[in-house]
This record gives C-alpha cells, sequence and structure tokens, in this order.
C-alpha cells in the first residue's frame, strides 16, 4: 500500500527539532511491511538571501527538488509554495483562510500533482485539515484518493465554533476525508459538535523507546546528589513556564536539595528570565537552551520528575517521552494525556492556571521517594504497553485497511 504523508509542520535539514513526532511517526510507518511512504513538506519559498533568521533559513536551505531521506528510510520531498504561517498573514488567514489557501494551493497543486504521478499512491494521510488537508480535497477528481486528517491542536478545532469561515473552511475539507481523528478523545468530541455527521476516531500519538544506554550515562557532577524537575517546551503564554517557577519557588526552601531544569527557547523567554530573577533564589532555576533531541532523552532519564504545566495541551508527546524513560510526570488535567494517564498512578494532574496546586504536586512528589518511584515505574509500563509509535502505527494501518 503506498501512502503519500502531508505534513507542513515536519523536520527540516537545518532544523531537526520542528515536529520530531511527525517524523517519529514516519519512521513506525515505513517499518509496517505493507506500507510504502513517501512525505510531502510542502515549505514557504524563501530565497536564500533573504533569509536572516534562523528558521528562515532552515526553510531556505530545504533541498527544493531532490529527495531527502531521514534516519529510518523516510524519504522526504520539500516542494515550495507561496503559505507563510506569519503575522499577520497568519491571524487574518487563520480566520479567513479560503481566500489564502486558494492562492498557496495554486502555488504547490502542478508539484503535488506531479508527485502523485510519480508515486501513484492508494492513501493519502495529511497532518491538519488545513492547510494540508485542503491541497488534497481540491486535485482535480481523477487523484482523488481516500484521505485521513489527523488533527493535533484544540484551538484549531475549538474556534470553528465561532469563526464561521474558518468552520465552513475545516468542513469543506472533513466532508471530503474518509476518516477525521484526533490525537484527543475530547478533540475528537469537539470535531463531532461540529461535523456529527462526518467519520471520526482518536489516535494517540506514541513515542520511540529510549535507549537503553541512556540509563547507564552517570549525570554530571553538578547535578550529582540532587532532586531534579525537569521541563521541556516551546516558551509561549500556554505553556505556563513562569507559574511553574513561582509553585517551585513557593516550596523551595522545602527542598533545598532540588534544582529545576527548563530546557527550551522562544517567544515568552524575556517573561521566564524576569520572573526568574524575582524569585531570587540563585541557581536553583537553570536555564539551559534548546538541546538536540537526544540530549532532552537523555535530561528525561536523569531527571525525577517531568513537570509541564501547560494548558489545553492536546497530546503532548513530550510528557510520553518521559514517561518512557520512566520519569513520572506533573500536567493539567484538561489535556489529551489525561485519557490514557491516571492521577497518582503514572504522575500527578493538576487545575490549569492554578500555582498553589502546582507547588502542592511538587511538593507532594519531591517528599514521597517511594511513590515517586512507582509512579515512574508504572508510567513506563504504560507507555511500553500501549503508547509506542510501533503500536500507533499498526492502528493507523489497520483504518487504511478497512478500505
Amino acid at each position: 500500500m503506498k501512502v503519500l504523508f502531508l505534513a507542513s509542520y515536519f523536520p527540516k535539514p537545518d532544523n531537526p527539532l520542528m515536529g520530531t513526532w511527525a517524523l517519529s511517526q514516519a519512521q513506525a510507518l515505513v517499518q509496517q511491511a505493507e506500507i510504502e511512504l513517501l512525505v510531502v513538506s510542502f515549505t514557504s519559498w524563501v530565497p536564500l538571501w533573504l533569509a536572516r533568521s534562523e528558521g528562515a533559513k532552515a526553510y531556505a536551505n530545504c533541498p527544493p527538488e531532490s529527495e531527502y531521506e531521514w534516519e529510518g528510510g523516510v524519504k522526504v520531498l520539500y516542494p515550495r509554495w507561496l503559505y507563510y504561517p506569519i503575522n499577520p498573514i497568519k491571524k487574518w488567514m487563520y480566520e479567513n483562510p479560503a481566500p489564502y489557501l486558494a492562492i498557496a494551493n495554486r502555488s504547490a497543486q502542478q508539484k503535488l500533482i506531479q508527485i502523485i504521478e510519480e508515486f501513484q499512491p492508494d492513501i493519502y494521510f495529511c497532518h491538519h485539515s488545513l492547510p494540508n488537508g485542503w491541497l488534497i480535497t481540491h486535485l482535480p477528481k481523477k487523484y482523488q484518493r481516500p484521505l485521513f486528517i489527523l488533527e493535533h491542536d484544540f484551538d484549531e478545532i475549538r474556534d470553528c465554533h465561532h469563526l464561521l469561515k474558518r468552520q465552513q473552511a475545516f468542513a469543506q475539507v472533513a466532508n471530503h476525508a474518509h476518516t477525521l481523528m484526533a490525537v484527543s478523545k475530547r478533540m475528537e468530541a469537539d470535531m463531532q459538535t461540529l461535523l456529527p455527521t462526518v467519520h471520526t476516531a482518536t489516535l494517540h500519538n506514541g513515542v520511540h523507546l529510549p535507549p537503553s544506554h541512556l540509563s547507564e550515562i552517570p549525570r554530571p557532577p553538578e547535578t550529582q546528589n540532587k532532586q531534579i524537575i525537569l521541563a521541556c517546551a516551546l516558551f509561549s503564554e500556554r505553556k505556563a513556564i513562569p507559574l511553574l517557577i513561582e509553585a517551585f519557588a513557593w516550596i523551595a526552601d522545602e527542598f533545598p536539595d532540588t534544582i529545576l531544569r527548563i530546557i527550551g527557547s522562544g517567544p515568552d523567554e524575556a517573561n521566564i528570565r524576569q520572573k526568574i530573577a524575582d524569585c531570587n533564589i540563585g541557581d536553583r532555576i537553570q536555564l539551559v537552551g534548546r538541546k538536540p533531541h537526544a540530549e532532552v532523552l537523555q535530561e528525561m532519564v536523569w531527571a525525577d520528575c517531568f513537570a509541564l504545566v501547560s494548558w489545553n495541551e492536546p497530546f503532548a508527546t513530550v510528557y510520553i517521552e518521559a514517561m518512557a524513560a520512566g520519569t513520572p510526570i506533573i500536567c493539567c488535567n484538561d489535556g489529551g494525556i489525561n485519557d490514557v494517564i491516571e492521577n497518582g498512578v503514572h504522575g500527578l494532574t493538576v487545575p490549569p492556571r492554578n500555582i498553589e496546586a502546582t507547588a502542592m504536586a511538587l511538593r507532594k512528589m519531591l517528599s514521597q521517594d517511594s511513590q515517586k518511584l512507582e509512579m515512574g515505574k508504572n508510567a513506563r509500563q504504560l507507555v511500553q504497553q500501549t503508547l509506542t509509535w510501533d503500536l500507533k502505527a499498526t492502528q493507523l494501518v489497520e483504518l487504511f485497511n478497512k478500505i
């Protein structure tokens, strides 16, 4: 079975940290015996001479014509198109997608048809109805194939309730899909409310199990004899890193051997640095910047607890990566991860935007060593049994095979 996989948020050769879960899913699909996979990641056209930021350079340096192969045998094409998810275009396009997507589609369709004619896929699989599903549903009739779409973002679905033009564009794509999938049950329920006649399903994200040798590598000297709370995220408001910092500051004096290590970067970094300065607890809070994925996994193995209290988290793979490392988690009780975890069994859950509850969860986690170890053991077992990418890829292929 030939599957053409469209994912715009996919790692780029110069930005391997972008959309790592999409690459992991593709790697798992490639390992399925009956699947021949080709990934198409349409990329904003940015002339190299105009690329100033690291992000723009990553787009400009993508190979525009030749096939790029990632580890695991994942073959990817990065054709260019006139689609730019940056403000103010992004805000206008989000609320009124159709006009701009029509322009983007005209810039992409000829290349997409060429790829289809050469690859001859049996199935289309897209991340997100808008923009990738839009490209498929606007192909000429002769190129139509069964379409499966996987949505990853609560807001993109929820906002359709009050953004009529967005809802119309979303419905136009969803009504062409054989199956519209969500990464959490809450998201699927929202889609069913919007489009009760569309066939839906939930397909949770997965994770590759961490290499076994990571547990044999000792901690750096400066973190030995310390309890480590680890956080890892894009620094945006929704990730609630300042709230986590303040909650840690509330209980830091009770646990003088504990440090909070934060991996990441992003637009909210100035606020995060200011919050750290305001807390005035020295080097107990460590911003370590961005790290390669392999180093993040190592940090998760070393950590005693992984804490990220972002709200409206669809089904963040960062939680199950930590769980796969045997590290218990602290998360909000409104996210998709609550489909699979149990409070007090695999970690602790707290209400969103609640500093006091977060501080209490940190206190409980840090003061009960045996329970913490038991939760980490349970978390690892849950991932091994139900949440590996191989298992999730098998479930996806079963959906494909039904048609």
